[in-house]
């Protein structure tokens, strides 16, 4: 197996996504925020919920002069933070993508957008010197003998999936990818009682890797969607879409469907 069958960058790409990356914690960071969620919440209207398709982890979009992040909780939490800090990427570094097609497909139009989004999530959530720095603090190991339980405590201070973590392991050269096979089958589809059974020996709660299944939207995106409904900028059936999206309805707000478009329908 070589690195390039892990979907891993090449270096040069990488340190160019890097920097991208500490340029945004940065500003962050002087806003005092570094958890994802915060941070996307200060950058956007942030909606996380669990759905029934596992055929997308997220999105951004524009919609009114506001852009809008959806996260799909029904993926573990590790997972979602991932996502999330992929979406910051777009956010950033495509908002006139985003204003101009409304979504970033993942197709081949946008490809080298969205490959720099995931080098951009791992950077963002994984920094190099740190992540170097944690590991020899609670792991310091040779890069031959890494463990799934040195693994676990890697991706539950960095918050991330334990795939994410071993990966960047690899990446930065502390743990051999001789050892990527043995040590990704705790993580196997399957194999999830095992590794919820050795983060719990290890002394962590199992919630990174777990779906968090939460539901959480903004009351101003609430109030956004009401604001341009009443504006007349979007239509009944719009803001009924929008609403039931999050749970809602229409009725949970006094508003009553229109005769016309009723009968239009």
């Amino acid at each position: 197996m070589r690195k390039k069958d892990l979907n891993l960058p090449e270096e040069p790409f990488r340190l160019e996504v890097k920097e991208l990356a500490e340029r945004v914690r940065s500003i962050y960071a002087r806003k005092g925020l570094s958890d994802i969620f915060n941070i996307l919440s200060e950058a956007a209207f942030l909606v996380r919920k669990p759905l029934d398709t596992s055929e997308f982890s997220g999105f951004t979009t524009y919609f009114d002069g506001e852009f809008i992040v959806f996260l799909n909780s029904s993926f573990t939490l590790g997972h979602e933070r991932f996502t999330g800090a992929h979406e910051l990427y777009h956010l950033t570094y495509n908002a006139d993508i985003l204003k101009r097609e409304k979504i970033i497909l993942d197709d081949e139009k946008y490809k080298s957008e969205d490959e720099k989004a995931n080098v951009f999530a791992a950077e963002f959530l994984m920094p190099e010197d740190y992540v170097k720095e944690v590991f020899y603090k609670i792991v310091n190991v040779d890069k031959d003998s890494v463990l799934p339980r040195h693994v676990i405590r890697m991706h539950n201070f960095f918050k991330v999936s334990y795939k994410a973590m071993l990966k960047r392991l690899i990446q930065l050269d502390l743990c051999s990818l001789d050892r990527y096979e043995e040590l990704l089958e705790i993580c196997a589809q399957g194999n999830e009682e095992m590794l919820q059974s050795l983060t719990r020996q290890e002394g962590y709660a199992i919630d990174l890797i777990v779906p968090s299944k939460v539901t959480y939207v903004p009351r101003e995106y609430i109030e956004f969607i009401r604001t341009n409904y009443e504006r007349g900028n979007i239509s009944y059936k719009n803001m009924k879409n929008s609403l039931e999206f999050i749970g809602l309805t229409p009725k949970t707000f006094g508003y009553q469907e229109p005769l016309e478009e009723e009968f239009l329908e």
